[in-house]
């Protein structure tokens, strides 16, 4: 269940069963799981930023936090959305000789601080840093090149192209290699444009079939097109997802799995009445997705995901409980990009809802998360994750594919957790709680909000 909410009161009645782009995986009680578009942060969330000396700040008072800060909640889960991200690769940063603490070190220090966030997944923090780098250093081609990265993996080539167009204007002789990069990351966002475009659709949808031992794999001609080796890498995204679900669960689909790719335009003309909100993918026996014409490591990420939601309804038979199946699909896919399962943000993000007596049960997101507010759906999305990521630390691949199997013969999830680990839903509940009160047992609040640096 790939990326974002509906952002309409009857559509998110509806929806939610990623997630990050600001997207979160939610599940639907219609029967499929969707990959929903992104939605802007709640003003009631916990408010993030970093200051010029490359301290952070948390608060949770909107009127103590400056224009530009972040909503920590959704800082890991924007780029793991996106199906146009394609890793943290750009020119490396190093420090300036004989540094002595003014503008252009404190730029430099900046930066290599922002990369290192973008390549532990904390991407609101990089983004909160660029922002920074650029209000300091306004023609920073290193700055440019990485807010381009950002936002085309949210799918915003607006601004993508622009960072790209400032990145060439700036960048010296030094870094040639990326300029060369960014003229071909130009060109394809060119072609995202064209797949995008409904106007250049004619006929009906052309689907070429290509049947694999494992997979039932058709792909829209027109990506096809764009890429001639887009089925093959496809492919070989998919089996290694069969092969990762294997090894973390130990089980595999008994039947070929079908699966669907296509143009951005082509997908939304053929599915755009199943919803009354924007989606990028769903699963409904058969794993659907809105693709970029070149595939990427974060269209891998997608899929491995959906792989995963299949595998786990094969299994259960269902797709509940929906915080376990979403949090083993967002552990799948986390650990296929080389990513941490949560990060140090995403797990303060929690801390501070325990404090504040946001925090929810797990049992109230058992059947789904339907009912709940966009920024509430976010913090059952987080809890899920690092709710799986305990089960694993606690349990190996046999016990977790014995509580699946449990769970397809009709035990309840009280039942197959207390089988493989001794507590039941409330229990395991309790000592998630306690796992991220004990990461940071200083955690204090205040009328001025949070701070911490």
């Amino acid at each position: 269940m790939p990326s974002f909410f509906p952002t309409d009161r009857a559509s998110r009645r509806r929806a939610f069963p990623r997630g990050a782009a600001r997207r979160l995986r939610v599940g639907v009680r219609l029967g499929f799981a969707l990959v929903v578009l992104p939605l802007a942060a709640s003003a009631e969330d916990i408010r993030f930023w970093v200051d010029e000396a490359g301290i952070t700040h948390f608060s949770d008072d909107a009127a103590h936090a400056p224009a530009h800060a972040e909503a920590p909640e959704s800082e890991g889960l924007e780029a793991l959305r996106s199906v146009w991200s394609d890793g943290v690769v750009g020119p490396a940063v190093v420090a300036v000789p004989g540094g002595s603490g003014g503008d252009a070190d404190r730029v430099q220090r900046l930066l290599r601080g922002a990369i290192g966030d973008l390549e532990r997944g904390e991407h609101a923090r990089a983004t909160a840093t660029l922002r920074g780098v650029l209000r300091l250093a306004p023609r920073s081609p290193e700055a440019h090149w990485y807010l381009a990265m950002l936002a085309r993996g949210r799918g915003r080539f607006d601004a993508a192209e622009s960072h790209l167009r400032a990145f060439l204007d700036a960048a010296g002789p030094e870094l040639d290699r990326w300029r060369a990069a960014a003229r071909v990351r130009l060109a394809a966002i060119a072609d995202e444009r064209r797949l995008a475009d409904p106007a250049v659709l004619t006929g009906a949808l052309e689907l070429q079939a290509i049947p694999t031992r494992h997979f039932r794999l058709q792909v829209d001609a027109k990506l096809g097109a764009v890429s001639a080796d887009y089925a093959a890498r496809v492919l070989a995204f998919l089996e290694a997802a069969r092969t990762e679900v294997s090894a973390s669960i130990g089980v595999a689909p008994l039947e070929p799995l079908g699966v669907v790719l296509y143009g951005r335009a082509a997908y939304v003309r053929e599915h755009a009445h199943r919803f009354s909100f924007q989606t990028v993918g769903f699963f409904d026996g058969r794993i659907h997705v809105a693709s970029p014409a070149h595939p990427s490591d974060a269209l891998r990420g997608v899929l491995f995901h959906e792989y995963t939601h299949a595998v786990f309804r094969e299994q259960t038979g269902g797709d509940r409980p929906y915080w376990l199946n979403e949090g083993l699909a967002e552990q799948i896919e986390r650990r296929s990009r080389g990513l941490a399962t949560s990060t140090r943000s995403e797990r303060s993000a929690l801390r501070a809802n325990l404090e504040t007596g946001r925090w929810i049960a797990l049992r109230e997101i058992a059947d789904g998360f339907s009912g709940l507010g966009d920024a509430r759906a976010r913090d059952a999305y987080l809890q899920s994750v690092v709710t799986v990521a305990y089960i694993e630390s606690k349990t190996d691949v046999a016990a977790r594919r014995r509580l699946l199997e449990r769970l397809g013969q009709g035990f309840s999830i009280d039942q197959a957790l207390y089988e493989a680990m001794g507590l039941d839903t409330d229990g395991l509940d309790v000592a998630v709680r306690r796992e991220i009160q004990s990461e940071f047992p200083d955690w204090k609040t205040s009328a001025a909000g949070i701070n911490r640096g």
